[in-house]
């Protein structure tokens, strides 16, 4: 594989990448990175992106939040379970993803990053990582996701549904796309629903029941995502970083926050060692995510584990408040879990009980 002149090679410039080439660039090395899309940056997501201080500090510097999401509703099955009052760190901001991705571009080729306009073909630098999205997955290995921004009468710009299907093994979402309370992102994603037509109108029925009636659709887009395939910060002597690494989270979905954290670490790393021990970064890498690691496992242990179990549909009905509230803010963890299981199973068997 040809080897680069530069100190490191970077394949892909979607959120991670950039800010990753962006921030090693200032810190004085020599970057090459590898970007086949030049006009615009467009992927099918909420562009939901939860205001941590690293991901708040970066939105405000590039003013590129839309709205700020202080309510979600969770649904199971269509029916309504609970609200989510979001506060502090765990408060969604919408945010001009395309807008934050090429401005980082931008000031990456400011502080004089070179952008080959192509794709990565395997080429190597003295440290090479991927940064790829998803548009480089397998579709048949992911979830199809499809989102339609639409126009309607009236919505909250504060508010979003989490509609859970575990009949289906997946979700549907609504976030608001923009704070005029008329444009709203509605999207889903199943496990094995790979036709992009039959997705849309599912999404363009769950508008019309859960929405309006009336709505005019302004775009429609689709990408597989990773949601299964467990997070590996290395491949080979590739480092992975943000949704090449797996670090989405399977229960919401969100990779801006994820990308943003490890590509933060990740430079971080690297100007600790320089670009030559690459074990020590990997190793001061993964302790500076190791909170976020955590999290992306069990996310995905419970999703695989709530859409192949008959009890799920039962569960998620009648897992507690408190239980949603830490799920929806990203913050439920193992010992969460082995808390809110027994109190749900209770919950169940009690209602079921009622029944008779």
């Amino acid at each position: 594989m040809r080897k680069l002149t530069g100190d490191v090679v970077i394949a892909g410039l979607g959120l991670a990448g950039s800010l990753l080439s962006l921030r090693l660039a200032e810190r004085g090395f020599k970057v090459t990175a590898f970007e086949p899309v030049e006009s615009s940056y467009v992927k099918p997501c909420g562009e939901q992106l939860t205001l941590e201080e690293l991901p708040l500090r970066l939105a405000k510097a590039y003013d590129v939040i839309k709205t700020i999401v202080n309510f979600v509703h969770v649904f199971v099955e269509g029916k309504y379970i609970t609200t989510t009052n979001m506060s502090g760190n765990s408060r969604w901001a919408i945010i001009d993803k395309p807008r934050l991705i090429m401005s980082l571009r931008r000031s990456a080729l400011d502080n004089g990053v070179d952008i080959i306009r192509r794709p990565w073909n395997g080429e190597r630098g003295a440290l090479t990582i991927d940064s790829r999205g998803p548009y480089n997955l397998p579709l048949s290995s992911e979830v199809l996701a499809l989102r339609v921004i639409a126009k309607v009468p009236a919505w909250s710009s504060e508010e979003a549904i989490l509609d859970f299907r575990p009949s289906l093994g997946g979700l549907y979402w609504v976030f608001p796309y923009d704070d005029s309370g008329h444009l709203i992102n509605v999207g889903a994603g199943f496990v094995g629903l790979y036709d992009a037509v039959h997705l849309e109108g599912l999404v363009r029925g769950y508008i019309k029941e859960k929405i309006s009636q009336n709505f005019d659709v302004l775009e429609v887009k689709g990408a597989p995502i990773n949601v299964f395939t467990n997070p590996s910060l290395s491949t080979g002597d590739i480092i992975n970083v943000g949704e090449a690494a797996g670090l989405v989270m399977a229960w919401s979905g969100e990779g801006n926050r994820p990308s943003i954290v490890s590509a933060e670490a990740l430079a971080g790393a690297i100007s600790s060692y320089g670009i030559e021990d690459r074990t020590s970064i990997l190793k001061k890498y993964s302790e500076g995510i190791s909170s976020l690691l955590s999290s992306a496992v069990l996310s995905r242990l419970l999703t695989r584990a709530s859409y192949r179990s008959p009890l799920a549909e039962g569960l998620l009905r009648n897992m507690p408040k408190w239980a949603w509230d830490l799920y929806v803010r990203q913050e439920f963890g193992l010992d969460d879990f082995l808390r809110a299981a027994p109190q749900a199973i209770a919950s169940m068997l009690a209602r079921r009980e009622d029944k008779r």
